[in-house]
């Protein structure tokens, strides 16, 4: 594992952190109890149920898997998560039968716990690349402003002991406004961060202070994140439902770097709207940044509601009907009614795939996959009690 992000993240563990959606639900969410998990605990059942001898974590581990500490390119939401455990079981399973490692039966709280862990894991920033970052710094003009190393005009060398992403999104909301002017004075062009940019221009001023202690933050609390969403005027603009509800995919963020570079791009795409709604500009403190991060990236954590009729379409298509029936008391998912849930489907599968691919065999079934809309309508459907 990378030595700079184990370290991240042990020292996370250590101030007490829990995954930032760990104590919350809304609305039907809360009904169960098991939805949420903790970090620290996902890690141990990680390495207890033998996950790590097929997975790594950031290059620490085994290596028929993927590596599960990588940034995926898309949002992972539990749903989209269950969806492909399901999908790659049975070559999930084959690999668990050929390296003999037993198959320990795993609960559901286990369960909730991995996958706050690995909710986490896509949460955590990929290293940057100080040469592209050295790269970025000079296509954006930074150096007519800010000198490295060692300078004093602008001098960025003490924004390296900066480790924390929520560090670096807090100083590009309080000081964009004064950059903005410089730039104007200078008759720069406006920027914005695209994609790793800004994760690639932090390693390369990052790597001028490689001796200098680094400096880290609490993790954020969703609950004063969301009353402060609303005490800072974010809610006139990020409505829930609306065109810019930061809920939905198209204005999510993979990592938390990725947050600070949109912090800034935002500065230029809302200012003017902001002053048309007669909305002050607020300053944001560290850890109010934490605490609003915290409610954004919790917000990520759930799905959209499914289509129960196409869900029931799903369920004759894909023949779970031959084996869960009316007639088939024993398999009768009818009386599941109302606590299905991602953790429910992957904690399912992990204890009773192995007879379910067998019962499949015997009837020359082959093993069907869902797509990520296909699970969360089959969830619906069986939540309303399989009428």
């Amino acid at each position: 594992m990378k030595r700079s992000r184990i370290w991240v993240f042990l020292l996370f563990l250590f101030l007490g952190g829990s995954v930032v959606f760990c104590t919350e639900g809304r609305g039907a969410d809360k009904k169960d109890p098991y939805l949420f998990g903790d970090v620290k605990e996902g890690w141990k059942v990680f390495n207890k149920k033998k996950c790590v001898q097929c997975h790594s974590i950031w290059g620490e581990g085994g290596k028929e898997g993927p590596d599960l500490g990588t940034s995926p390119e898309s949002h992972v939401t539990p749903t989209r998560l269950a969806a492909l455990m399901w999908n790659h079981w049975p070559e999930m399973r084959a690999r668990i039968s050929a390296k003999k490692i037993p198959l320990q039966r795993i609960e559901k709280k286990e369960m909730a716990d991995l996958f706050s862990f690995l909710y986490f894991m896509g949460y955590m920033d990929e290293t940057g690349n100080p040469q592209k970052g050295k790269l970025v710094m000079d296509s954006k003009s930074c150096a007519t402003c800010h000198d490295l190393p060692g300078g004093e005009r602008g001098n960025l060398n003490r924004w390296g002991t900066f480790y924390d992403p929520i560090l670096w999104a807090q100083i590009m909301w309080n000081h964009v406004p004064q950059m903005q002017q410089e730039m104007k004075k200078k008759g720069l062009p406006n920027i914005e961060f695209r994609g790793d940019e800004m994760s690639d221009l932090v390693a390369y001023i990052r790597s001028f202070s490689p001796r200098i202690d680094k400096v880290y933050l609490f993790p954020g609390n969703p609950s004063s994140g969301e009353g402060l969403f609303n005490q800072k005027g974010c809610i006139q603009c990020h409505t829930p439902k609306g065109e810019m509800d930061l809920s939905k995919d198209k204005y999510s963020l993979r990592t938390l770097t990725q947050f600070a570079g949109a912090m800034w791009n935002h500065s230029y795409q809302r200012w003017k709207e902001m002053e048309g709604k007669g909305i002050l500009r607020p300053s944001l403190s560290i850890q109010e940044v934490a605490d609003l991060t915290a409610y954004l990236f919790s917000i990520r954590y759930f799905d959209e509601p499914g289509d129960p009729d196409r869900g029931k379409t799903l369920f004759v298509k894909k023949q779970c009907i031959l084996c869960h029936n009316k007639e088939a008391r024993a398999l009768n998912l009818s009386r599941l009614k109302g606590q299905i849930s991602p953790v429910f489907m992957a904690q399912t599968l992990w204890n009773h795939g192995s007879g379910m691919l067998e019962r499949m065999k015997k009837k020359k079934v082959s093993w069907e996959k869902f797509y990520y809309n296909d699970m969360v309508d089959l969830m619906e459907y069986l939540n309303r009690g399989m009428p």
